[in-house]
């Protein structure tokens, strides 16, 4: 069994791990506490210019509008 290590060199690098996970786990944790910024510019207010009534948020002819409507899933595919 030559290709042990000793105790002593296996709980160093056993702390080394633990201490790597440790700086992580910190470094996540200030990651979530900073506030987070837009990946755009900012969505303008609705009385920019634009129509006041949009098609999409007007009703049909159903009566029902178009939040309301039903979402169409997806087409199964066969495994390959």
């Amino acid at each position: 069994m030559s290709n042990q290590r000793p105790s002593f060199a296996k709980r160093e690098r056993e702390m080394k791990l633990k201490d790597k996970a440790r700086a992580k786990a910190e470094r996540r944790a200030a990651r979530r506490a900073e506030p987070r910024s837009g990946h755009g510019p900012p969505i303008a207010a609705e009385d920019s210019g634009a129509p006041a009534a949009s098609p999409a948020a007007s009703p049909d002819a159903t009566g029902a509008s178009a939040s309301t409507l039903p979402v169409p899933t997806p087409v199964p595919t066969r495994p390959r």
